[in-house]
């Protein structure tokens, strides 16, 4: 069938196609443009970055965290921040809390914490190095702490199990929910689970949504956010973490990390992160703050030490 168009529909219809390609050019160039600026803001950050021995840390070399933030990088794809997890293992199995740390902690007390487990956890699960993850189980299962000492010598009285050696405050003593959450990690990497894990199964799941509620806002709230992460990442109990990204969104409302965990990447995501995030026009300050583990109120974002930046827009995919 031949259709005939009559001069005024033709001259209609060439407008309409006109048109439409305009609109599909101005749309191109609008991703374009957008794609050109995330670019440039992810090179402004990567550059100002800084760096301490070679590995990302915050400025004057102060790499203290370095393990848990190192994990979030390696999470969102910065090699970077995988290999600074990796060399932080010692030749025993156990972690330091940065390469340069390993081994012992330049002499400081405190070598590790539970939250420097969770970067560990955040690189086992992207690396799939199981051989660290075995080293590192062996030290736990070796190194558990004594209660009662035995007369002449020796332990009568086990304690907990834990993460370093060196802590005063029970900061590395393991719980029944890092137990339970060391257990999902090796049931994705295909190891073996141990007792404690198999005992401790399932306990962190409403534990992780009550501590979102109750955690006092600033980096002991970012500690669940970083779990709800990880449980993501590994499609796992996910009507706890819904439940706790729901959450963690009520109370900092305006955190981006917390905005991604609940709804993903979007334009307003990467909008919020051009506001916040050091701009190449106006420069940057201090370089010695992870962002998001602050409270909202406190501007930390004005010292971004461009790590957080560059890690959410690669986490985002923008």
């Amino acid at each position: 069938m031949i259709v005939i168009f009559a001069p005024r529909q033709l001259l209609l219809a060439l407008c309409a196609a006109v048109l439409l390609l305009l609109s599909c050019g101005r749309a191109g160039r609008s991703h374009l443009l957008a794609a050109q600026s995330t670019q440039a803001r992810q090179a402004y950050w990567r550059e100002m970055a800084p760096l301490c021995a070679g590995y990302p840390a915050k400025a004057d070399c102060v790499d203290g965290d370095m393990t848990l933030f190192a994990g979030l990088l390696c999470v969102a794809g910065e090699e970077r921040g995988c290999a600074m997890v990796r060399d932080s293992q010692g030749a025993d199995g156990r972690w330091w809390r940065s390469p340069r740390r390993n081994p012992g902690n330049l002499g400081e007390t405190h070598s590790f914490s539970r939250d420097m487990a969770l970067g560990v956890m955040l690189y086992l699960v992207s690396s799939r190095d199981t051989v660290a993850a075995e080293r590192w189980l062996a030290w736990i299962k070796s190194n558990r702490s004594c209660m009662v000492d035995k007369p002449g010598g020796g332990c009568l009285v086990r304690g907990p199990y834990r993460f370093c050696r060196d802590d005063s405050n029970l900061s590395c003593t393991l719980t029944p929910g890092n137990w339970a959450l060391l257990g999902r990690v090796w049931t994705a990497l295909g190891l073996e689970l141990s007792a404690e894990m198999r005992l401790a199964a399932g306990l962190d799941s409403d534990a992780l949504w009550l501590q979102t509620k109750v955690a006092p806002l600033g980096f002991e709230l970012h500690l669940p956010a970083v779990e709800v992460l990880l449980k993501q990442r590994l499609a796992i109990d996910k009507t706890s973490t819904d439940k706790a990204a729901s959450i963690l969104v009520e109370r900092q409302p305006q955190n981006p990390f917390f905005s991604y965990l609940q709804v993903g990447g979007s334009a307003a995501l990467q909008q919020q992160l051009f506001a916040l995030c050091p701009d190449p026009a106006q420069g940057y300050a201090r370089r010695n703050q992870w962002a998001w583990e602050r409270a909202t109120d406190g501007q930390a974002w004005r010292d971004s030490m461009g790590w957080d930046c560059l890690f959410l827009s690669q986490l985002a995919g923008l």
